[in-house]
């Protein structure tokens, strides 16, 4: 990858197009914790491409590439959200949503009357995307780190707080629903 991040910092356009169609999912995936429409969710990816092509060449390290678009693409979810005032939750796909639960396997084996829509629906959309780029795309809490620009251990401590509060809910929900 960091072969075609130099590749792409010096204008080769087929590099950058390689770049993020290997990205395309992770980046589908993480708007779409934030956004959930899809109309939005495909305007932040575009942005972000465009964003990220202009901007290539003042990406420091290549090794970072991945965080550093990433960084870019909850941005421009940030000031989606912001000019809409609100996300559509109710439009997060079934698969999606098991993509993220059955990468939690402290919760594989919940009962299936549990709503994982009202689940997340109880977490902010920040602690969605933590929740998707720790157990949904692999990555560490120090690349999670770098993204939301805080210190590692507090994205440590974040996903625990997260992973608890995931877990005083389905507790609570006895009767299929989780909400706030």
């Amino acid at each position: 990858m960091e072969k075609l991040v130099e590749e792409a910092k010096q204008g080769n356009k087929a590099a950058f197009t390689e770049l993020i169609i290997s990205m395309q999912c992770e980046l589908y995936k993480i708007a779409k914790m934030r956004l959930a429409n899809d109309d939005d969710i495909n305007d932040a990816i575009q942005e972000t491409m465009i964003m990220a092509f202009k901007s290539i060449k003042k990406l420091r390290n290549n090794k970072f590439f991945k965080t550093w678009i990433i960084r870019i693409l909850i941005n421009e979810c940030k000031k989606i959200y912001k000019r809409k005032k609100s996300v559509y939750l109710d439009e997060i796909d079934e698969r999606t949503i098991f993509d993220l639960s059955s990468n939690l396997n402290e919760y594989e084996v919940i009962n299936d009357n549990i709503s994982f829509n009202n689940i997340l629906k109880s977490l902010s959309p920040d602690e969605r995307t933590m929740l998707m780029l720790y157990y949904g795309n692999g990555f560490t809490y120090r690349e999670i780190a770098e993204v939301f620009k805080v210190n590692e251990n507090v994205i440590k401590q974040r996903i625990f707080r997260i992973k608890n509060k995931i877990k005083g809910n389905i507790r609570r929900d006895k009767n299929g629903y989780v909400g706030q």
